[in-house]
């Protein structure tokens, strides 16, 4: 009977290791912002991660997001259009890349995008990284008011792990549920809450004694 129970109990920990390791980081990922010189929504970008950081701090966990460095170079848009599609019909990978995301300058890079498509995060990539594509803000619904900050944090939430939620009082919901970016529309600059057990759930993913490992 205990030599049953052990094996039950190896192979829970062994099933809880394997999504550990296709949903976390297991290092503190660096992140590069690619975009236009100048794009207004490079400080949305540095919001979102101090969010998540002031979050993951607010419930103990032990992993942050590594610190925000920009780059300034043309955006590959047809290839966010492609990867977009592609995360949309299977969004947990594995993914085809395409050539002109294939060298990447952060462990999650995100691209402020210039044209009109599905914003997305990516699963796990090869190297373990991360893409976050961002779509422009041009267009409605992100040209509204607060639209795009959610957005920005909503993306990176997949990005850490967090899936979505049918509720449009918070920051995770979408897909299947009827949410779409317009639900954030706020004429005062706020960001939208974690469920509670979206916070268990990043809780269960980093925990308190979470510490980057060697690559």
């Amino acid at each position: 009977m205990r030599c049953a129970i052990a094996i039950v109990l190896i192979a829970t920990s062994l099933a809880a290791g394997a999504a550990h390791a296709q949903f976390a980081w297991w290092y503190a990922p660096r992140v590069v912002v690619v975009s236009a010189e100048h794009d207004p929504r490079l400080p949305l970008v540095d919001e979102a991660v101090a969010y998540w950081n002031r979050t993951l701090a607010e419930i103990g966990s032990g992993f942050r997001l590594g610190p925000v460095a920009r780059r300034v170079q043309p955006i590959p848009e047809g290839a966010l259009h492609s990867l977009s599609l592609a995360v949309l019909a299977n969004p947990r990978g594995p993914l085809p890349v395409p050539e002109a995301l294939g060298e990447l300058p952060g462990d999650l890079t995100v691209f402020l995008g210039q044209s009109d498509y599905i914003s997305f995060a990516t699963p796990f990539l090869p190297g373990s990284k991360r893409i976050v594509g961002i779509r422009t803000a041009s267009l409605l619904p992100l040209s509204l008011p607060n639209v795009a900050r959610n957005l920005i944090a909503h993306e990176l939430g997949h990005a850490i792990g967090l899936g979505h939620n049918a509720d449009p009082t918070r920051l995770m919901c979408g897909r299947p549920a009827p949410c779409r970016p317009d639900i954030f529309h706020s004429n005062e600059p706020r960001m939208f809450p974690l469920t509670d057990d979206e916070k268990d759930r990043l809780l269960a993913l980093y925990p308190p004694e979470w510490k980057p490992q060697l690559r």
